[in-house]
């Protein structure tokens, strides 16, 4: 697979001694989506900030669409569309305003900047609110009409920095299939701290804590680098018989508004057990995840930092 972005031994160091990132080596394919999630001062918003030439790494390389970025920041900058991580807007202007000020500097005009800017907005749907003014929108519209215009920039590859905090769930469902739609055509590169987000739409994930990357693969390599238990959410019939059988066999488990989370040594053991209950107590609801990605970001992050 052709790489679209590759960074090697990526280094920052600030003014006050303070090394944000420490030798990061990262790539991202063509029509890839990759993320990096990691706790909050990881160095991911530093990482983004020198991939995107607004800041200056102190040592490593970067090559984004076949050009060195750290010897020329400028050269693919119409190549990328970028959403910030926060909620930057414009108090005196409409939705549609915003996007179309990206457009033009793409060098849309006329009916092909009328058609984009109504794409974009019905894409997003914005459609009801596209007049709305920068001091009228909720956080979530102003990271909506961000996303807005990193699309409006677009290009071949996108960096979007959180891109769904702070959005409703339906919201952030819709946002989650563009994403999968746009990757057949474009690279994305995501930070993100919903581990929800970036198990269901990357390819690849880097792990990066205290400026380095400590972890990568896909989500099913990561679940399956630490030696896990199996975690299941259910309810039943019969509360307080299954508690019997649980303690009968020795499971861990804890029970909350009528909600059994247990954890289970293996797969296997796992179905046996689900089996069980469900004969005797009818299981309702169950969901569950073997080996649990979630517990094994968790693990490799708290292994690893401080």
């Amino acid at each position: 697979m052709a790489q679209v972005l590759r960074v090697e031994n990526l280094t920052k160091i600030y003014p006050n001694g303070k090394k944000a990132n420490d030798g990061i080596n990262l790539a991202v394919g063509e029509k890839e989506i990759v993320g990096v999630i990691g706790p909050n001062g990881a160095g991911k918003t530093t990482m983004l900030r020198q991939i995107l030439g607004l800041l200056k790494p102190t040592d490593g390389k970067i090559t984004l669409l076949g050009k060195d970025i750290t010897k020329d920041p400028l050269a693919v900058k119409g190549e990328v569309g970028y959403e910030p991580q926060y909620p930057l807007y414009y108090p005196s202007l409409t939705i549609e305003e915003e996007i179309g000020f990206a457009l033009r500097f793409k060098g849309y005009k006329g009916e092909g900047y009328k058609k984009k800017l109504d794409a974009i907005i019905e894409l997003l749907n914005l459609g009801d609110v596209r007049k709305y003014f920068g001091y009228q929108l909720s956080p979530g519209l102003v990271k909506l009409s961000l996303l807005a215009v990193a699309l409006a920039q677009g290009g071949q590859f996108l960096i979007l920095d959180e891109p769904t905090s702070m959005v409703d769930i339906v919201t952030k469902m819709h946002i989650w299939e563009i994403f999968s739609e746009l990757s057949e055509e474009q690279s994305i590169l995501i930070a993100s701290h919903d581990m929800n987000e970036v198990k269901r739409l990357c390819d690849r994930i880097y792990i990066l804590v205290d400026g380095r990357i400590i972890a990568q693969g896909s989500p099913e390599e990561i679940s399956n680098m630490l030696k896990l238990p199996c975690t299941m959410r259910l309810t039943v019939s019969n509360i307080d018989c299954t508690e019997n059988l649980l303690e009968e066999r020795q499971v861990k488990y804890s029970l909350q508004n009528g909600v059994f989370n247990l954890s289970v040594d293996n797969l296997s053991s796992a179905m046996e057990l689900i089996g069980d209950i469900n004969s005797s107590f009818c299981i309702t609801y169950i969901e569950m995840e073997a080996p649990s990605f979630d517990e094994a970001v968790m693990r490799l992050i708290g292994d690893n930092h401080g």
